[in-house]
């Protein structure tokens, strides 16, 4: 008799608790719903429309952008100013010609957001004439050349205009970017029109949905219609963005088409009617299940959770027919200590996610200190002397980049790939420093085939470069390291010397509850360095930096090394 009056309890609240607590507030949602969709919706859809529209038309400008960058490398390549200065000297416009079709097919052949490039004299247009066509773009150099006979004329108007700027005209749907290209004494040397391929600029604006036509512009002279027949007209339907960038102003327009939004009400009509009958059909069925198919299995499932309780690991408990939720769940506890095995790996796989997720955020900080620092002394070199030093240290810092990107998404290297890394920094620095640093590195060579964590070294010996060149004098960074046990010992000697105030500072950024968050980049590059390794290999493994002999300062890193 407890047994069914118990049941009878149970269904009677379950019962309650689907009309209190399920069917009623669904009742109230599909109200609240139809509500929202008559009155607010409307003004949600206009705000999304206008953030997608002014979304997809700041992705355009990025594009346009990007074409912009792209113009700008002819100006800056030895190879253009040299092929212009012997033509300046002989005269041979042949080997001019040759020069700079080797030049600039090498640059925009197979850049597939140009159509073709065309290079002209302003003074000669006709005679010298340089045409590269895209071989993706679909036309041969027979179509570009009649065409652009029709457009030099107005091309080579704007360039006169323009100086160093950039500009872009349009010229029957095609737009061409144009700048005049400029020799050392920024004196042009001739004019470059990029034909643009607007599919690839415009193409998420093409496909709104809600617009019926959509426009653009990159000038008074640059007025597109990317979407639709016409251009749409100002109104209350239409919206209107600006997206202004440092070389040019992208303005657009597009004419929202509300037929499109109102269709989708409709749908949403049928959508609450289908609701209500199927909470009514599913109010029935619900009864019904409780009624036939819960209340036993239940009973089963307790008895069997209490034996689990007690620690009764091998009880098997039998599921009632019919049901097969219920069999999943009584095969559940059946299974039970296998399962917390399982549980466990899995939580441990989780674990080591989280790791190498810190572990890549940490590796994302590049100290813009740095690269700002290298790329004007690069600057200095190629403007005072244009030999082969500023092409070296280019290829340098590249190497660098390379590493700070992690192009191979590699966390782990062998010692010798990252001495690349820090053989590429040595080499810039010392193009900065010159014989006023002295670098010493002793490594064996029994520990390259040791691997490291990626960019371990380089902040660390930045560092120590930074703060062991004296004012006005020399320095001196030395690198060694050995082998103690199963860890690898790297260290980084200067003669910068230490006081009190650098040691609180450095205790401050090496303490295990350190926080990078809010502190300046270049203050963080040693705690960087810390906390990965502590984070990899464990509390055993870090960096440490303390007073060597004399005014000498080492950095110490310990890691778990092996071989790769």
């Amino acid at each position: 008799m407890a047994r069914e009056r118990g049941e009878r309890s149970l269904r009677g609240q379950m019962t309650f608790i689907i009309l209190l607590c399920w069917l009623l507030p669904m009742a109230l949602a599909a109200g609240a719903l139809g509500g929202y969709l008559t009155l607010g919706l409307g003004r949600q859809s206009r705000q999304a429309i206008e953030e997608q529209f002014q979304l997809n038309l700041r992705m355009g400008a990025d594009r346009v952008e990007s074409a912009v960058e792209a113009s700008r490398l002819p100006s800056y390549d030895p190879e253009l100013s040299g092929a212009w200065s012997q033509y300046i000297r002989d005269g041979n416009y042949a080997q001019l010609y040759r020069r700079c079709y080797t030049l600039f097919t090498r640059l925009y052949q197979s850049d597939s957001r140009f159509r073709y490039a065309v290079v002209f004299q302003p003074g000669d247009p006709e005679e010298m004439s340089i045409t590269v066509v895209n071989g993706s773009s679909g036309a041969s150099e027979r179509q570009v050349r009649d065409r652009w006979r029709g457009d030099l004329t107005a091309v080579a108007e704007l360039a006169g205009g323009l100086d160093t700027a950039v500009g872009f005209l349009e010229r029957d749907g095609q737009v061409y970017l144009v700048r005049n290209l400029m020799g050392h004494d920024y004196q042009p040397m001739g004019v470059l029109a990029l034909a643009l391929d607007l599919p690839y600029y415009f193409e998420d604006l093409s496909l709104l949905s809600w617009a019926s036509s959509v426009s653009v512009e990159l000038g008074a002279d640059t007025a597109l219609t990317v979407k639709g027949d016409a251009p749409p007209e100002a109104g209350e339907d239409t919206l209107e963005y600006a997206v202004k960038t440092r070389d040019f102003t992208l303005r657009g327009r597009a004419a929202v088409d509300y037929a499109v939004l109102l269709a989708g009400f409709g749908a949403y009509r049928w959508v609450l009617g289908a609701m209500g009958l199927s909470l009514l059909l599913l109010l029935l069925f619900t009864f019904r299940f409780f009624r036939r198919k819960i209340s036993g299995p239940i009973d089963a499932l307790m008895a069997g959770a209490a034996d689990i309780q007690r620690g009764e690991w091998g009880q098997h408990i039998d599921c009632a027919a019919g049901s097969r939720e219920f069999e999943y769940l009584t095969d559940s506890f059946n299974r039970m200590s296998a399962q917390l095995r399982t549980q466990f790996d899995c939580l441990y796989q989780e674990e080591l996610a989280r790791r190498d997720a810190q572990i890549k955020a940490l590796q994302a900080h590049i100290n813009p200190h740095f690269l700002n620092n290298t790329l004007e002394s690069i600057n200095w070199q190629v403007r005072m002397s244009g030999d082969v030093k500023a092409s070296k240290m280019i290829e340098a810092l590249s190497t660098v980049l390379d590493a700070a990107l992690d192009r191979k998404g590699m966390p782990e290297v062998r010692l010798s790939e990252e001495m690349s890394y820090v053989n590429a920094y040595l080499y810039i620095v010392t193009q900065r420093f010159g014989e006023r640093l002295t670098v010493d590195i002793d490594l064996p060579q029994a520990l390259m085939d040791r691997k490291v964590p990626r960019l371990i070294l380089q902040p660390v010996i930045e560092n120590a470069v930074e703060h062991g060149i004296r004012p006005g004098g020399e320095g001196r960074v030395a690198l060694r390291g050995r082998l103690r046990g199963d860890f690898l010992i790297l260290e980084i000697e200067n003669d910068g010397g230490l006081s009190p105030e650098d040691e609180a500072h450095i205790a401050r950024l090496l303490a295990p509850d350190y926080d990078m968050a809010g502190e300046p980049s270049g203050n963080i590059g040693i705690a960087n360095v810390n906390l990965r390794l502590r984070i990899l290999y464990g509390p055993a493994c870090g960096l440490a930096i303390f007073r060597g002999e004399g005014s000498a300062v080492i950095a110490r890193l310990t890691v778990a090394s092996g071989r790769i």
